[in-house]
């Protein structure tokens, strides 16, 4: 068996001033540490993990069978491993040009990845920057985690919306596969096949589109194997109508409450509200819950974002009094939330799990399967990512600190391994 201390020595002398380091044995052997996963809520102690070719070969009980000689060992004993966590709605390339050049979100990318995210949700940006992104993280030309993207479909009047324009440099917002606007008389088929040209993983429906042409959209988006996620609401669809349509996953907690409230009432804008003001307000939406259970539909909360809204502006304040009671709701309701930030990557996926923990009334382990499993299932990954089993993709996460105890732990991290390679700082 190879010595870690060697790999450590050796990056100590090819890289002296370096702040991280990766490297991808054949054959890895992490060994004592305790397992947590949506398998094990409690966690499973004293176990070893190989992996090979990039993905979990097996796990036992540390001890009960002999190391192949030819692994690196990875000693963890009193450590936590987890799946690769895996942020379900982030915007790396909103402004490639400005805000998103790429110095700036390479920088962004590593420190994600470098935190525990080994996969990103994008949902909706500059998919000819997203594409080259997401093939440099997969064949870890880029330390990053790996991108899936969307290709975004909306009415009309949505692409006067300048962040399209960003979008679309060279080309005209609401004309391009990836950013589309869409009509009664729009060819689908063609529409569809050209987004998923564009290397596109999911369409997103983002706003003005009516309940029959979601609906038009989801039939002809399964028949050419394609993901549909939208924003709960669309102006002229309400949530239970995408549910019913079939859309995978429904983001943003605060438009749920557009199920049964048309316009927002002015109080809610006004002068803050105490918790039991909030409590009556929201609606009551168990119907709808009860439809997304029956659908296994996802909801996407995206806690963070609105927490800073409100505290950059007042008046926006109740979008998340009642995004954090509708999450709490649909949470106790037994609907399946993931983890997004929809942040423009100021914090990442760990302050979501944060705030579904203190606000949104989820256990810790709850906060971590919202982060791995669910996510994964949003993105339709559920077979290859997200729980910890031989033959999934070896995207793990390495703690010091056991995060049940405190969800912040979670960013008590020792190592992150990526497709079996190994980043440490």
């Amino acid at each position: 068996m190879k010595n870690l201390l060697f790999f450590s020595m050796l990056f100590v002398i090819l890289l002296p001033n370096a702040d991280y380091a990766q490297y991808a044995p054949r054959l890895l052997a992490l060994t004592d540490a305790s397992l947590i996963d949506a398998n094990n809520p409690t966690p499973l102690t004293h176990q070893t993990m190989l992996i090979s070719a990039g993905k979990i070969l097996a796990i036992f009980s540390t001890g009960s069978r002999p190391l192949p000689d030819s692994a690196v060992v990875i000693a963890l004993k009193g450590k936590f491993l987890l799946p690769g966590l895996i942020d379900s709605h982030v915007h790396m390339a909103t402004d490639p040009s400005v805000t998103d050049n790429r110095t700036h979100t390479l920088d962004v990318l590593q420190r994600m990845l470098y935190s525990g995210i080994t996969t990103v949700r994008d949902m909706a940006g500059d998919a000819r920057t997203l594409a080259g992104l997401a093939r440099d993280a997969k064949l870890g030309d880029i330390p990053s985690p790996d991108i899936y993207y969307s290709a975004l479909m909306a009415g009309p009047v949505f692409f006067s919306d300048p962040r399209t324009a960003t979008s679309t440099q060279g080309d005209a917002p609401g004309k391009t596969p990836y950013m589309l606007a869409v009509t009664d008389t729009t060819n689908l088929t063609l529409a569809i096949a050209r987004a998923k040209g564009c290397g596109a993983t999911g369409i997103k429906l983002y706003a003005n589109l009516s309940a029959g042409l979601v609906s038009k959209i989801v039939a002809e988006a399964n028949k050419q194997g394609m993901i549909v996620w939208g924003h709960a609401w669309l102006q002229d669809a309400i949530p239970s109508d995408l549910v019913n349509a079939g859309v995978s996953s429904i983001s943003h907690a605060a438009l749920v409450v557009h199920e049964t409230v048309g316009n927002i009432p002015s109080s809610w804008k006004k002068a803050p509200h105490d918790a039991k003001f909030w409590d009556d307000s929201i609606p009551d939406l168990t119907r709808l819950f009860n439809l997304m259970k029956t659908h296994h539909t996802i909801l996407d909360a995206t806690l963070l974002t609105y927490k800073q809204w409100g505290e950059r502006d007042p008046s926006m304040r109740w979008d998340y009094e009642i995004s954090k009671r509708i999450a709490a709701r649909a949470y106790k309701a037994g609907v399946t939330i993931c983890a997004g930030t929809d942040d423009d990557q100021e914090e990442f996926v760990q302050s979501e799990m944060r705030l579904l923990v203190s606000d949104a009334g989820f256990t810790p382990i709850d906060a971590i399967i919202a982060a791995t499993r669910n996510s994964a299932a949003a993105l339709h990954l559920e077979q290859t990512r997200g729980t910890l089993s031989p033959g999934k993709i070896a995207d793990l996460l390495v703690l010091d600190k056991n995060p049940l105890e405190n969800i912040d732990n979670i960013k008590s991290v020792f190592l992150v391994v990526k497709d079996g390679r190994v980043y440490q700082k």
